[in-house]
């Protein structure tokens, strides 16, 4: 009986359809777009492209870099106005936990006595598609 429930429950666990970045009623996962992207953290506004998948958003910059952002919607009713939040030098390891790197040469030590203050907007993008 163990084995029956396993086995249904499997079923059905791969019969799900797979959610994907919708617009307009079609998927736009895995197509690599061209678009805008404006960090709210400087204010910069950077030529790029962006690829979807799931609930993510890939950007690629022109120099070869990228990040990796979480979507804060998985259908996209304005194709001017995608928000997402990813850190630079972040890399995800699920839907919920990111590892990666500290930028910046002010590391916290043990004789600092004032806690960093860190911006607000830090992470938050707004892709809006060309």
């Amino acid at each position: 009986m163990k084995i029956f429930r396993l086995v249904v429950s499997a079923l059905l666990l791969l019969s799900s359809p797979a959610m994907a970045v919708e617009y307009k009623g079609y998927s736009i996962d895995g197509q690599k777009l061209p678009a805008r992207a404006y960090y709210y953290a400087t204010g910069g506004i950077y030529n790029v492209q962006v690829s979807f998948h799931k609930q993510r958003a890939t950007i690629y910059f022109n120099d070869g870099n990228q990040i990796d952002i979480q979507l804060n919607n998985q259908v996209i009713l304005d194709a001017k106005n995608i928000e997402g939040f990813g850190k630079l030098g972040q890399y995800r390891v699920n839907n919920f936990f990111s590892v990666g790197l500290i930028y910046g040469s002010d590391w916290p030590s043990a004789t600092d006595s004032q806690l960093q203050q860190s911006n607000p907007l830090e992470g938050l993008w707004k892709i809006s598609l060309d």
